[in-house]
């Protein structure tokens, strides 16, 4: 009877269910996998924690000179940041004139500055309480609050793109390989400057979520390593497709990613357009990211293997999705 019973038929079953089960509990909202993964994370040391009384005495070493890696230390009510001082005076500068654009438009948020000294490489902004980065807000999620919020992230890149301005000569242009120079696609050229004041690391962990969605704070206001902390301007197409780039990343294959990826991204991008007038933005976006795709494989960006509790980017979703882009016709408003 138990041999009859224990089948391989009836172990196949058996074993799919279990396993069936098993991905459940980690697909809903995945709240323990993503702990654990979140203090492995932690301890990379970028970030460091601390109590109100320890960083009081950080405070003691506000007039000393910092040259060493990014340091950022979170207290209950601050993020203190440590870095480069030409980083930090541009980063301090950026948020002044940026918290000016989201205040005047009412689109975004932007942390208060709050103490520090940027010309000693540190700079105290308020720690603005139940924020969630829009990457992890963004999974699992779909319909009408991922377009909804799209809508809002590019009306909100196109207010600081068309804005922002910046003293001539003031920190750096975007290097090779992310910079382009102007150029039409299919017969399409741009119809405004493509040149502006970069957010400069324009990316789903630099937005946070707050209110269920009702609120959209924008942070860090230096440019991204990969490219150069000290990027002040560049083609507007850097800062939209750096967004789209981190929303086609993912963590543990299929586990936890942006099922809404590509909706999210062309909403966003035609968002940005119809701010701008520029509604060739997507199909230049999609060229763009085209371009970048020898780029964008390389292990540094893609994802080393050996760095595995880190988001990797799906390189061929994202190239399907920008050769789509590339196909897509040109919505014109009406004049």
């Amino acid at each position: 009877m138990s041999d009859s019973f224990f089948t391989l038929p009836t172990a196949v079953i058996l074993s799919a269910a279990v396993v069936g089960s098993c991905l459940l509990l980690v697909w809903q909202r995945r709240l323990a996998v993503r702990g654990v993964l979140s203090l492995l994370r932690r301890r990379g040391g970028r970030v460091v924690y601390r109590s109100s009384e320890e960083s009081a005495l950080i405070g003691n070493g506000v007039g000393e000179s910092f040259a060493g890696a990014r340091l950022t230390v979170l207290t209950p009510s601050r993020v203190i940041k440590r870095q480069d001082s030409l980083v930090a005076v541009i980063e301090a500068e950026k948020t002044r004139r940026a918290a000016a654009i989201a205040e005047s438009t009412g689109l975004f948020e932007v942390p208060r500055l709050i103490g520090g000294n940027p010309e000693s490489g540190r700079i105290d902004f308020e720690r603005i309480a139940g924020v969630e980065p829009m990457w992890s807000w963004l999974v699992g999620r779909r319909g009408a609050c991922v377009t909804a919020m799209a809508e809002r992230v590019g009306g909100s890149l196109a207010a600081v793109h068309e804005t922002m301005r910046l003293p001539v000569g003031w920190g750096e242009r975007l290097p090779d390989p992310w910079r382009v120079e102007p150029w039409s696609v299919a017969g399409l050229s741009t119809t405004q400057d493509h040149e502006v004041a970069l957010h400069g690391d324009f990316n789903a962990w630099n937005l946070l979520v707050a209110g269920n969605g009702r609120r959209l704070v924008i942070t860090d206001w230096a440019g991204s390593d990969l490219c150069s902390p000290l990027v002040a301007r560049g083609p507007w197409v850097f800062d939209a497709a750096w967004l789209v780039i981190t929303l086609f990343r993912s963590r543990l294959g299929r586990i936890e990613r942006i099922s809404e990826a590509e909706l999210f991204s062309r909403v966003f991008l035609e968002s940005y357009g119809a701010s701008r007038g520029l509604p060739e933005a997507p199909v230049l976006c999609g060229a763009y990211l085209n371009g970048l795709m020898p780029v964008l494989d390389r292990p540094e960006i893609r994802g080393r293997r050996e760095q595995w509790l880190r988001p990797k980017l799906d390189v061929l979703r994202l190239s399907r999705f920008a050769t789509g882009l590339c196909e897509s016709p040109v919505r014109r408003s009406a004049a």
